[in-house]
């Protein structure tokens, strides 16, 4: 494209060099226009030729460029919409004929789509992995201290305890929004609570699990999303503390607060993970409701026995602008006991500001006398709160109280340094005081290391 104005150009200059005055224009046709008056128009028009070259030169490169890097796509079908003229005897008519109505039909195309090498190699990787199976690895390390500061002497008094943990976690794409999900989990050493023997865990990486020492299938579901993936529905075996009483602050043990009163509410009373089935409506307007339920005891000889029952609706907002917020309120009833028992609650967690998160919790249980009552809240801190910009560090407090009169009080401070984008290292203090009823109340200190990796 650009030799005929090289050629005029270097003409042009011949011209110059021998004195000839009248210059051409620089085009294809070899048109001339006036002569100019003088040297510096010369020199004026020399510099405007120079500046189209080079910008032709850089239009060239680019065609150059694309040529070399984009292909043919494979021929695709495509169904597009048109609006022919149909007449008494059927015949179709491109435009408006008389006695014609007008009818919309589609039409099938087979086309070629021209696209980059690099967008081909893309596409062709995402298909492969859609149909492979992946596999993911979630481990971690916990070295916990008890150290007693007040009550009678206990046997965790000055103890140490290490919990090992790997997950083994498996994922397959079998049809346009399905997929299967598997994770094998394994357990090995000595949390805590097997000591201090609390209302609720020290330690929230043992919780829901029955055996340590050995491999455990703590989840393998189906996962389908239908009506414009407005509804999701999963079925298997299930840990509904997955999907209900969620906090975008204090939901999780490997990288927030390891407590398991800090992670989840213990009013939902799910001991055990077990065979269920989850529903989300999510409408895409800030709402969403769930249902599901599931089993919550590996000694039940049939579906219908220890089984959890669960709704919950939630509300994403942003109050006062503030930051975004959501707000949970759930219901639960379960006949574990012999009888059907219910329990309520809610979550919320507010950003007061892009590093700064507030949440709190709230329970309610019926038990076999009084109600149960469980309250937490705290604040997380990222961002400018922080060492390092992906760092975490977190304040909780939680109360429980039981109805027959036994009571909890844990308080734990956490930061969490990402030292990689898959290791991550935490470091943690917790306050614990037990107060159970008809005996003394007894608490400890306790300290931890946690190092989590994921890949």
């Amino acid at each position: 494209m650009t030799y005929s104005y090289r050629r005029c150009l270097g003409r042009l200059l011949r011209q110059l060099c021998v004195g000839v005055v009248a210059v051409p224009m620089l085009c294809p046709q070899g048109q001339a226009d006036e002569p100019p008056a003088d040297r510096e128009s010369i020199l004026r028009r020399i510099e405007a030729l120079e500046q189209r070259l080079r910008r032709l030169e850089a239009v060239e490169q680019r065609v150059e460029e694309l040529e070399s890097t984009t292909v043919l796509s494979e021929p695709e079908t495509r169904v597009k919409q048109v609006e022919v003229w149909v007449d008494e005897a059927g015949v179709e008519h491109a435009t408006q004929e008389p006695g014609t109505r007008r009818v919309v039909t589609y039409q099938r195309e087979r086309v070629y789509r021209r696209q980059t090498i690099n967008d081909k190699i893309e596409a062709a990787l995402d298909d492969a992995a859609a149909r492979t199976v992946q596999v993911g690895v979630d481990a971690a390390i916990v070295l916990q201290n008890v150290q007693q500061t007040n009550g009678s002497d206990a046997r965790a008094d000055g103890n140490t305890y290490q919990l090992a943990s790997a997950d083994l976690l498996f994922t397959a794409g079998l049809a346009k929004y399905t997929v299967f999900y598997a994770d094998v989990v394994g357990l090995s050493g000595t949390p805590p609570d097997g000591e201090v023997e609390g209302l609720s865990l020290l330690n929230g990486y043992a919780a829901r699990l029955r055996e340590q020492n050995r491999l455990e299938l703590r989840e393998a579901w189906l996962m389908t999303e239908l009506w414009s993936q407005r509804l999701t529905l999963v079925a298997g075996r299930l840990d509904l503390t997955n999907y209900f009483d969620g906090n975008a602050a204090a939901n999780d043990e490997t990288t927030q607060f390891i407590s398991d009163a800090l992670v989840n509410n213990p009013t939902l009373g799910l001991s055990e993970n077990g065979a269920g089935l989850a529903a989300i409506f999510d409408p895409r307007n800030g709402f969403r409701l769930k249902a599901g339920y599931q089993q919550s005891s590996s000694t039940a000889t049939n579906l219908s026995d220890s089984l959890f029952y669960l709704t919950e609706a939630s509300y994403e907002w942003t109050p006062f602008d503030l930051g975004e917020g959501n707000y949970r309120i759930w219901y639960r009833t379960d006949n574990s006991s012999g009888k059907d028992q219910n329990a309520f609650g809610i979550s919320m967690d507010q950003k007061l500001s892009s590093g700064l998160t507030l949440f709190a919790r709230y329970g309610s249980a019926e038990s076999e006398s009084r109600r149960d009552h469980f309250y937490s809240g705290g604040l997380q801190f990222r961002a400018d709160y922080a060492y390092n910009p992906e760092d975490a560090w977190g304040l909780g407090y939680s109360y429980y109280s039981l109805g027959p009169g036994d009571r909890e009080r844990l308080a734990e401070a956490y930061y969490n340094l990402r030292i990689s984008g898959k290791l991550q290292f935490s470091l943690i203090l917790t306050h614990v005081s037990e107060d159970p009823a008809g005996s003394s109340k007894i608490s400890y200190v306790v300290p931890g290391l946690r190092l989590q990796a994921g890949f």
